[in-house]
C-alpha cells in the first residue's frame, strides 16, 4: 500500500515533464487593420523572457498549433530559437501585414539583433525571398532548402545586400541544385554574402534535416 502515493508522485511529476514541452508551443495573435491574425509559437527550453532569442519565420498555415513550418515539425528543441509559423507565402504584396506581425513579435520578445530569420523551400521560394527582398532590413538571413529566388532581375536581387544567404540542396535534385548553384553564383557576382551546400544523396525534400539538421544550418546565419 505504501508504493502507491510514490507511483502517484511520479505520474505526476511525469505529466509535469510532458506538460513542459508542450508548453513551448503554442498559437499568438496579432491585430493588423482591425483584423486579426494567428501564428504559431515554439519558444525554446526553458524559455526567459527576460533573454533574447534568435527568432526564424517559416512558412505556415498557422491555423492550428499543428501547423508547424516543415522543417521543425514534431521538434521538441527549438535549440535556443524562437520559431514562429505563419502564412509569409506569396505575402511580397502585403508587406505591411508582415511588418505588422514583426513589430508585434519585437514588442513580445527580445529579437536578437532586432531582425528575423526565414527558410522558404520548393513552389514558396520566390515569394519568401521577393518578401525578402522587398523589406531587407527586417531580415539578417534566409535559408533556401531547395529554394530559390526569380533571378530574372538582377537590380532586384541586390536588395538581398545586408541579408545573409544559403542554398542547402540534395545532389538527386538535379533541377533545383542547378538553379541553386546559378543564384548562388549570381549572388556572390552581385556582392551578396551567400553560400551553398549540397547534400549528398539528398532528394527534393529532405526530411532528414528536419529539426536538428535544418536549426543546425540556420545557426550558421546567426550575427
Amino acid at each position: 500500500m505504501k508504493k502507491a502515493p510514490l507511483c502517484n508522485l511520479l505520474i505526476v511529476l511525469f505529466c509535469i515533464s510532458i506538460n513542459s514541452v508542450y508548453a513551448q508551443q503554442k498559437m499568438g495573435n496579432f491585430k493588423h487593420n482591425g483584423k486579426n491574425y494567428s501564428y504559431t509559437v515554439q519558444l525554446p527550453l526553458n524559455f526567459d523572457a527576460t533573454k533574447t532569442y534568435p527568432v526564424l519565420v517559416g512558412p505556415s498555415e498557422a491555423a492550428t498549433i499543428k501547423d508547424e513550418s516543415f522543417y521543425w515539425q514534431g521538434t521538441e528543441d527549438s535549440q535556443g530559437w524562437i520559431l514562429i509559423g505563419y502564412r509569409i507565402y506569396g505575402a511580397s504584396n502585403k508587406t505591411d501585414e508582415i511588418k505588422t506581425l514583426f513589430e508585434h513579435l519585437k514588442t513580445t520578445y527580445h529579437v536578437e539583433g532586432n531582425k528575423f530569420h526565414t527558410v522558404c523551400f520548393s513552389a514558396n521560394s520566390a515569394g519568401i525571398f521577393d518578401l525578402v527582398m522587398e523589406m531587407p532590413d527586417y531580415f539578417t538571413g534566409i535559408t533556401g532548402m531547395a529554394g530559390n529566388p526569380n533571378n530574372s532581375y538582377k537590380e532586384k536581387l541586390k536588395q538581398l545586400k545586408g541579408v545573409k544567404v544559403q542554398f542547402v540542396v540534395g545532389d538527386k535534385d538535379s533541377y533545383w541544385m542547378g538553379s541553386a548553384k546559378k543564384s548562388h553564383k549570381l549572388l556572390k557576382e552581385l556582392g551578396v554574402e551567400s553560400s551553398i551546400e549540397i547534400i549528398k544523396n539528398g532528394q527534393h525534400v529532405m526530411k532528414p534535416l528536419i529539426g536538428k539538421g535544418f536549426l543546425d544550418r540556420a545557426d550558421r546565419l546567426r550575427n
